[in-house]
């Protein structure tokens, strides 16, 4: 069986990227929760805030921890703060258009039960990354039984404890492993790594973007804020998956440039993405 798939291009991206309106307001370009951070992790929250921000999303919510929300506030003016130790977390869902969990949480408990509740509920699709999917490691029937449209972002160890299978043969095979996944599951994923895979389970593209610059903790904090931005938009999520993995690595190389592959932060990525976007004529 042949697998078809496409490399993703600069045309492709221009093309699907959501399109900004003279007549507008913050609620034309979507609501976006973000659920990360934590004590010992709250840069996380601030770098996937920054990645919905730079890329277009109206409002963005950070729900975290007072500490998180103490730290993000002083510097971090643009979003609004949702305290999870008080406040309705569900609640403020319920008027989002993209949610995104995972980074910076921890593999607690309270992960395991908010990722299993938004799973078990319907609404605004919800972008998994690092903990949101280790959680799950040995309960992924639950993404089977999503109400909700589910993405998932790991890394190939991630994506290795999801599975049960051996890091070496999703390396091997990363595209038809991606694909059957998302098809046996019904979700779309985005398998990170050289050459990152975005696939439905029937359409596979490949992101020939990026370099050693993004191996660095919190490049794909910024990448989850970046995705959820373009599906708040209303892209479909395997288009907010490629047109934010396509701009995060190309922002990866042109940082490349001035900082080397060595000096890239995750920090500088959301700039660049959009300095990229104004040189295209968005």
């Amino acid at each position: 069986m042949i697998l078809l798939r496409e490399f993703i291009t600069p045309d492709f991206v221009k093309n699907a990227l959501p399109k900004r309106k003279r007549q507008s307001n913050k609620s034309t370009y979507g609501r976006v929760l973000l659920v990360c951070g934590s004590d010992c992790m709250r840069g996380a929250a601030a770098l996937a805030a920054r990645g919905a921000l730079r890329m277009g999303a109206g409002l963005v919510t950070v729900a975290s921890s007072k500490a998180v929300i103490d730290t993000l506030s002083v510097s971090l003016c643009e979003p609004i703060y949702l305290d999870t130790e008080t406040d309705n977390l569900f609640q403020a869902a319920e008027r989002m258009q993209a949610i995104g969990l995972g980074c910076g949480l921890g593999r607690t408990e309270k992960t395991a039960a908010w990722t299993i509740e938004f799973l078990s509920s319907a609404g605004a699709p919800l972008i998994l990354d690092a903990d949101g999917i280790n959680v799950l490691s040995g309960q992924a029937a639950f993404l089977k039984a999503a109400k909700r449209p589910v993405l998932l972002t790991p890394h190939p160890l991630e994506f290795s404890r999801l599975t049960g299978l051996p890091i070496e043969a999703i390396q091997s095979d990363r595209e038809n492993t991606a694909k059957r996944f998302a098809a046996q599951y019904g979700v779309t994923l985005l398998l990170k790594g050289a050459d990152t895979v975005v696939t439905d389970g029937e359409t596979v593209y490949v992101n020939p973007t990026g370099s050693s610059a993004l191996a660095k903790g919190g490049s794909g904090d910024t990448l989850l804020g970046m995705i959820c931005a373009f599906a708040a938009q209303g892209a479909s999520l395997l288009n907010a998956a490629a047109i934010a993995a396509y701009l995060h690595g190309l922002a990866g190389e042109r940082l490349s440039k001035i900082y080397s592959e060595y000096g890239v932060l995750p920090s500088d990525l959301p700039e660049k993405a959009a300095q990229i976007l104004a040189e295209w004529g968005f």
